[in-house]
């Protein structure tokens, strides 16, 4: 009995030895799929983790930027609000002015024709030496109570041009050099002293010939005083620097 039941648990036991063997190349299989299958699943998430922090580094410079961009518009906002407001208070500034400009303005407009007429009347006392210098702009005044097809800038540069010439004139001492007519009816260059428009003195070189004049509302009048020609010629020199100043006795005349 004891000889037949050997072979059988050998049998048996190599069977049993067989099947724990597959077993194991079973389990090690497994083990080793599902050790690689981790290795692999670690794998990807060290690559999508070294990926996301990448990104991440990448997104978040641009949120600075963005908050950076955002941030140097809302100062441009603001100073574009500012300078509109500012804009808005020049615009008014302006805009007042203006107003006021346009009512100087209709005022002006009112008496242009009065300050023409006024200048017209003015023209007689000028002297002719003054009034041949401003001849062109004065051929431009409209006659009295003629139309005229002028502008209202032209016409008001006109008269702030005659007047303030006048007004330089007025406030110098002006010698001219001109050709003066006499009573015996010759002529002859002679030196004119005008002290603006109120009077004026007057000689030739030689002393020959001498006297003074004054603005009337007919032109200038002139008086020959040849007994004043050294006293006018004295009058001449000093003021030409070629001799100390000095009294000197002239005549005249008050309109």
């Amino acid at each position: 009995m004891i000889k037949f039941r050997l072979p059988i648990l050998t049998a048996g036991l190599l069977a049993s030895i067989c099947l724990a063997g597959a077993k194991t190349n079973q389990l090690y299989t497994e083990t080793k799929t599902t050790i690689e299958k981790w290795a692999e699943t670690e794998s990807l998430v060290s690559k999508e983790s070294n990926e996301w922090k990448a990104e991440k580094a990448i997104l978040e410079d641009l949120v600075r930027m963005l908050e950076q961009e955002k941030e140097a518009l809302d100062a441009k906002i603001a100073e574009t609000k500012d300078s509109a407001t500012e804009s808005d208070k020049k615009r008014a500034g302006l805009l007042e002015q203006k107003d006021e400009l346009d009512a100087a303005g209709n005022v002006v407009k009112s008496s242009l024709k009065e300050m023409e007429s006024g200048i017209r009347e003015l023209v007689p006392y000028l002297p002719t030496n003054y009034t041949d210098s401003i001849t062109p702009i004065l051929r431009q005044l409209p006659k009295a109570d003629q139309e005229t097809k002028l502008s209202f800038a032209v016409r008001l540069r006109n008269i702030v041009g005659i007047l303030s010439q006048a007004n330089k004139f007025d406030n110098t001492i002006t010698l001219e050099s001109e050709t003066r007519e006499f009573a015996d009816g010759g002529s002859k260059q002679v030196n004119t002293l005008y002290f603006g428009f109120g009077l004026a003195y007057f000689a030739d070189t030689a002393g020959e010939n001498a006297g003074f004049g004054y603005p009337t509302a007919e032109g200038w009048k002139w008086e020959e005083t040849p007994e004043h020609s050294e006293a006018v010629l004295d009058l001449l020199s000093m003021y030409q620097k070629g001799k100390q100043a000095e009294f000197v006795s002239l005549p005249v005349a008050i309109n």
